[in-house]
């Protein structure tokens, strides 16, 4: 029905498909030009059914979109019930469609929608899988044991997982998991480029990109996909502390102390600004509100380590001014 009706795109500009037709390195160069400045077709729009639609004109114009939560801070309520806590540090939060996942510093799920953890952090080196559903570790791996502390980790669909540490390797692992079961944790690739211990990571499998921060002041993009290098982001004061990519439009923002820069996917800078309002302002995590792409209201957010909850807002038009 798409055929008929005209609404297909070329080839190259769908994720997968155009990446294994394209054997001449400088057609591949210039179809990646026109994804970069004119995106790509995504593998999924929906996950559940689309929403029916709120009337005929007649009827009246749509609602208008909520206000964003950050515009109304001073409203902001703490939940008449906690969630479940970690018995250590908090290390991931996912606010899922009808409930908040909270785990404990050093553990990852492998999807939102598994119950299935992954943990690292040893005195051993090894890494451990378990149910979070009972807390329970129901697997223990020795396979990082040769690249030394694992300092970071990133889970970006249930088969993959992405490992980094004191080694200033970052290794991409192919993992099987079934019914609290390990299958295998086989090492697809290690990836060279660092000359220090890499602190954090993180990646999207939509824009087939993994990025990954060290204490060597740089950060490198790597392609996800083909685990290659793609170009490196340099120009940082300090060590990494923390990373995020957006998913609509594959900006990167990357930390440093208290400053935090903004980049493209080509590794263009697109601004720097310090952040710091005190002697402990040090960026230890960020994230990106993921509302519409053209939406002008979509904002970084940072956290300090000065002991207080802050929320930071950077809105992304003045950044790219």
């Amino acid at each position: 029905a798409a055929v008929e009706s005209v609404n297909t795109f070329h080839p190259y500009f769908y994720a997968k498909r155009g990446r294994q037709v394209i054997k001449d390195p400088l057609v591949r160069s210039t179809v990646l030009g026109y994804v970069s400045n004119f995106g790509q077709v995504p593998k999924q729009l929906f996950t559940k059914p689309h929403p029916p639609r709120s009337g005929s004109k007649k009827e009246g114009s749509s609602p208008p979109q909520p206000t964003p939560f950050f515009f109304k801070l001073d409203k902001l309520k703490s939940s008449a019930q906690p969630f479940r806590l970690p018995r250590g540090l908090v290390g991931q939060i996912l606010c899922l469609e009808k409930e908040v996942v909270v785990l404990e510093r050093n553990r990852l799920l492998l999807s939102p929608v598994s119950t299935c953890f992954f943990s690292w952090g040893f005195p051993d080196n090894s890494c451990a899988f378990g149910n979070y559903a009972t807390d329970k570790i129901f697997a223990v791996c020795e396979s990082l044991c040769d690249w030394g502390e694992t300092l970071c980790a990133a889970c970006p669909n249930p088969t993959t997982i992405i490992t980094a540490g004191t080694s200033t390797v970052v290794c991409v692992w192919d993992v099987a998991v079934s019914k609290d079961k390990l299958i295998h944790m086989k090492l697809k690739q290690p990836l060279y480029g660092h000359t220090d211990s890499v602190t954090c990571l993180a990646v999207s499998e939509v824009h087939s990109v993994i990025v990954s921060g060290s204490r060597d002041l740089t950060c490198i993009l790597w392609d996800m996909e083909e685990r290659s290098y793609i170009t490196q982001l340099t120009g940082h004061t300090s060590s990494i502390s923390a990373l995020a990519i957006n998913e609509l439009t594959g900006e990167i923002a990357s930390c440093a102390g208290p400053q935090l820069y903004l980049w493209t996917m080509k590794g263009q800078l697109l601004a720097c600004t310090d952040t710091s309002c005190g002697p402990q302002g040090d960026i230890m995590c960020v994230s990106f509100t993921q509302r519409q792409e053209w939406d002008s209201r979509n904002v970084i957010v940072t956290g300090c380590a000065d002991g207080i909850t802050r929320v930071r807002v950077f809105f992304l038009s003045e950044c790219n001014k």
